[in-house]
């Protein structure tokens, strides 16, 4: 393998040149030329790892998030993994399945792997453990999507509990009074928050909460599908159904079709996150839409303004979901 020193043989110059060169530095133009050249030739990649030794940074950004699959979190990594790349660093992306030890596994690996940065949406973590497993490493941190409390980073969170709140005060402006909810687990922040809008548009129109219309479970089809079927199956069953997931979403509308129900005749439902599916119905069903894209944009912003030497307070930034109605 070329190393950096036979690239300088082989244009001509020295070495500090040809550092000067990969680390976008102004040279000569013939001597670039020779540079390019030599290194065409010869098929000489940078060592990222020596590179690091040399300037203590590394160019890479650590990504740890939950699940890689849902389309969301898709969506964001992809736009927050554009915005770093065009701004010279590149992302390790770790994902945890939602799982506890995976979680800590991950965040020490990162770490390890002498990251600049990192982008977290945490879900199991504490402040405590946090900081345990990050001790001494002064890496900047972003999180997003949800917060640990006590952490002290920029964040960037959506307006969850408006967004809930706006969603079912639009099925009680339509004359219903027993809405019922599907959500995630009780322990993750945005399921939290969801259903702090849920019940805050319940108590503002005086209409009494009841257990039985509250589902919570994993982000999974299954929690939709099962969830659903459990709620049609009351005696005094909702008249709409309110999901706060992708994947719930999709598992409540296909238990709902599977019962021979039509949407939003004989139930209403609120969708959350599948604009592309809700809108595609006939009629078109209501849905709230997260900024995806902005999102991870805007994550991928604040870490690299830390990396540039911004020390200001943390910063919190919430990002509006828009409801659309059809």
């Amino acid at each position: 393998m070329a190393t950096i020193k036979d690239v300088a043989r082989a244009a001509g110059v020295s070495l500090a040149t040809v550092s000067k060169y990969i680390n976008g530095g102004n040279v000569r133009d013939e001597n670039a030329r020779a540079i390019r050249d030599a290194i065409q030739a010869l098929d000489y990649r940078v060592n990222p790892f020596a590179r690091s030794l040399k300037t203590q940074r590394s160019r890479s950004i650590g990504v740890l998030l939950p699940d890689i699959s849902a389309p969301f979190f898709g969506t964001v990594v992809t736009a927050l993994d554009r915005y770093l790349r065009e701004h010279g660093y590149h992302t390790l992306i770790s994902c945890y399945n939602s799982n506890h030890a995976m979680e800590r596994d991950n965040l020490r690996f990162l770490i390890s792997a002498g990251i600049d940065g990192l982008i977290y949406i945490p879900e199991y973590l504490s402040a405590e453990e946090y900081h345990e497993l990050t001790a001494n490493c002064n890496v900047p941190v972003v999180q997003m999507d949800r917060m640990v409390q006590g952490l002290d980073s920029d964040t960037v969170l959506v307006d969850n509990a408006d967004a809930v709140y706006n969603a079912t005060a639009l099925l009680i402006e339509k004359g219903h009074r027993r809405i019922a909810m599907i959500s995630g687990p009780k322990y993750v922040f945005t399921a939290k928050e969801r259903q702090v809008g849920y019940l805050r548009a319940l108590s503002d129109h005086d209409i009494l909460f009841e257990d039985c219309w509250f589902i919570n479970g994993e982000h999974s089809f299954a929690t939709g599908y099962t969830g659903c079927q459990q709620l049609l199956d009351l005696s005094d069953r909702p008249t709409a159904i309110i999901s706060t997931n992708y994947d719930i979403t999709i598992g409540l509308f296909t238990a709902a079709r599977e019962r021979g129900l039509r949407i939003p005749d004989d139930i209403d439902v609120f969708g959350f996150d599948c604009v592309d599916v809700c809108t595609m119905m006939k009629p078109p069903l209501p849905v709230i839409y997260q900024p995806e894209q902005l999102m991870g944009q805007t994550a991928a912003k604040c870490l690299v303004q830390r990396l540039e030497g911004y020390t200001g307070a943390p910063r919190l930034t919430r990002l509006k979901c828009r409801v659309i109605t059809g």
